[in-house]
């Protein structure tokens, strides 16, 4: 039930800032923001940021605002009540479309903390370039202010990135989350030969 609530919570999220298709016609979609043609000959550039800026989600913690990201990093196991809010709010000058509370259990403290103070903890690499990635997905936000749960983080990989002919010098540092698929590949034992399989611990 639990996993059920958190995928709607994110959906929720992702709903936010997606465009709703309000009609079709053959071989033409049509949306709120734009129309689209396959025989388009002007290329439509979109601005990201632009867009998830118009309508973004104020996302508290036990009370406490956070940074979005926070959903890619907490146990959904460890949610005890949600409530989504559809007012508007502004908070410091920064104006939410709505709101998303986030309570945990009692006997659960999250530990948040940045990436770059992530990094900082864990890792050797001091102000050396880094490009952080969730689950092997990257990461596209502030690194000083993208908060992840501690508690929620299996592994860190760095992957260095050399390429002398450019002269890039470049870190991934991929956090692996402990959602159960995470747990069940960390447990299995890769045989290789002729036949690759993995076994179950």
């Amino acid at each position: 039930m639990k996993k059920i609530l958190f995928s709607a919570i994110i959906l929720l999220s992702i709903n936010s800032f997606g465009q709703k298709l309000t009609g079709k016609a053959q071989g033409l979609r049509i949306t709120k923001q734009e129309i689209i043609s396959e025989n388009d000959t002007i290329i439509n550039v979109v601005y990201k940021n632009e867009i998830e800026n118009k309508k973004k989600p104020a996302y508290f913690i036990n009370g406490k605002l956070i940074n979005e990201g926070i959903l890619r990093t907490i146990n959904p196991n460890e949610i005890a009540t949600y409530n989504v809010e559809k007012k508007n709010i502004e908070i410091e000058n920064v104006k939410y479309h709505e709101q998303l509370y986030l309570v945990t259990k009692s006997i659960y403290k999250p530990k948040l903390i940045s990436l770059n103070n992530l990094k900082a903890k864990y890792t050797n690499l001091k102000a050396k370039t880094t490009i952080f990635k969730i689950d092997n997905a990257i990461v596209n936000a502030d690194y000083n202010n993208f908060i992840v749960d501690e508690n929620y983080i299996l592994k860190i990989i760095v992957e260095p990135f050399e390429n002398k002919n450019e002269k890039l010098n470049v870190n991934f540092v991929n956090l692996i989350t402990k959602s159960e698929e995470n747990i069940k590949k960390s447990k299995e034992i890769i045989l290789r030969g002729k036949d690759e399989f993995a076994i179950n611990k």
